[in-house]
């Protein structure tokens, strides 16, 4: 009852929500960089929420499920293929013992998420099954996936359940139903939804214009932790020095070179950079899916209307899991 990893493509690793109420002790909350994804991956499968899945970047990933199983797999930046079949993401999956999946280049989105049916079994630290690379916990020996690592499953699948799907010559079964697809084609410029930071008053007049006029280019040099930003310098009024203060995902922050940074799943907790601005926490997981060389622009809004745009998304969830369960 288990997978075992053939290639590990890019950068693979084991994410679920993330390791909350560690904070204070300087502990990041990390998980996957598409939550509203890996969210989806296991509602599909009947899973709680928070059940571990794979996050896979990109593509170039193979694994073999070495019993027959229930998955699902959500998200963007890859095509997955069980030898010659195209595998549709945002289904309920039935895949027989011995299958090799396969994930080649796709036009849009970045990360998708493997979950199976009850989840994998993989042990948990301060509360959360996530990699945290930096620290060497979650996960894996707090890896990335290489190459011959075996993820187990915590239960055993039912075949009975799998006739319900439309069942392939090659024994694949898949879902009638399906879930949205939420990783649209981006436009030459996407528009990320932000509000005024902490330290937005401190920057010259140009600067706090331009946070929200400028296009930027996202950097080869992004990463888990967080987005370089290439474009406009930001400046501030007069350099001061700045205290330690919390961060957490979706933080704008700028360098003492002007450059801005979106700090992302795996940001620390404090950071000593001015904060220029916040973006929309229903944004992130857009900017999750986004990749080096793709542009941005912030566009200004108010809290409320950041707490509305959340509010939808947690509720667009709500009634995919009630939708599962009737």
């Amino acid at each position: 009852m288990s997978i075992t990893i053939l290639k590990p493509g890019m950068m693979s690793s084991v994410q679920d929500l993330g390791r909350w109420g560690s904070q204070q002790f300087g502990v990041p909350i990390g998980g996957a960089m598409d939550k509203v994804s890996a969210t989806m991956a296991n509602l599909i499968c009947g899973n709680d929420e928070n059940e571990a899945t794979v996050e896979m970047t990109l593509h170039g990933t193979s694994f073999m499920f070495n019993e027959a199983a229930f998955c699902a797999i959500v998200g963007g930046g890859c095509q997955a293929f069980a030898g010659d079949v195209a595998l549709p993401f945002n289904r309920l999956l039935w895949i027989p013992a011995f299958s090799t999946i396969s994930t080649i280049a796709s036009a849009q989105g970045c990360r998708s998420y493997l979950a199976v049916s009850g989840g994998f079994n993989i042990k948990k630290v301060m509360g959360s099954a996530s990699t945290y690379v930096p620290s060497g916990i979650g996960g894996i020996h707090g890896r990335t996936l290489v190459g011959g690592d075996l993820l187990p499953f915590k239960r055993e699948q039912h075949v009975q359940a799998a006739l319900t799907l439309k069942m392939l010559p090659s024994g694949i079964g898949i879902s009638h139903w399906h879930t949205a697809n939420r990783i649209p084609a981006l436009p030459g410029v996407t528009t990320v939804h932000a509000i005024e930071g902490p330290e937005f008053d401190r920057f010259q007049v140009k600067a706090q214009k331009n946070i929200f006029s400028s296009v930027l280019t996202i950097s080869s040099r992004s990463n888990r932790m967080g987005y370089r930003l290439d474009g406009n310098k930001f400046t501030l009024e007069q350099k001061f020095e700045m205290v330690s203060t919390p961060v957490t995902a979706g933080i704008v922050q700028v360098t003492h070179e002007g450059d801005p940074i979106i700090l992302m799943a795996d940001a620390q907790t404090t950071g000593g950079y001015p904060r220029i601005a916040r973006v929309c926490t229903a944004d992130i997981p857009l900017l999750a899916q986004m990749r080096p060389g793709q542009m941005i622009q912030f566009s200004a809004i108010g809290e409320e209307e950041s707490l509305l745009r959340y509010k939808k998304i947690l509720e667009g969830l709500m009634m995919l899991k009630t939708g599962l369960k009737s």
